[in-house]
């Protein structure tokens, strides 16, 4: 009987899990959330609260935005699911979604990843980076 609840309850959990995944909309949204608010802090801590660094400010953003619709990819688990974006022929985790919610990148990471990306990808202290 003890066997039999366990079961039950396993699958009540996976099937709840499965159904509650969120979905790419879900993802890319809480990902330019995170953009958005980074973006916004370092702009205002690095050039004050000025129209031309708000206008800075949005154009990174619809950048930003530009390449999640294009080089954003999902890797759906069943009871969960994960996107990634490929920076340099390695492929970067960005989000993973689960019961409802998306859990995205830190800020630390996200600096790294815009810096890498800035810089065409070079990794710093004159360290290469391997080409495919």
């Amino acid at each position: 009987m003890k066997k039999l609840l366990v079961i039950a309850i396993v699958l009540v959990a996976a099937v709840l899990m499965a159904v509650t995944k969120p979905d790419r909309k879900a993802h890319k949204a809480a990902m330019m959330e995170a953009v958005k608010e980074y973006v916004k802090e370092e702009a205002d801590s690095r050039f004050g609260r000025n129209p031309l660094s708000m206008f800075g400010s949005q154009l990174v953003i619809g950048s930003v935005k530009t390449v999640l619709n294009s080089k954003l990819r999902m890797h759906d688990y069943v009871v969960a699911n994960s996107t990634y974006v490929r920076i340099d022929g390695e492929e970067q985790l960005l989000s993973v979604g689960l019961l409802g919610h998306v859990f995205t990148f830190d800020k630390e990471m996200l600096r790294e990843h815009l810096e890498e990306a800035l810089n065409g990808g070079k990794a710093e202290d004159g360290d290469e980076v391997e080409e495919e």
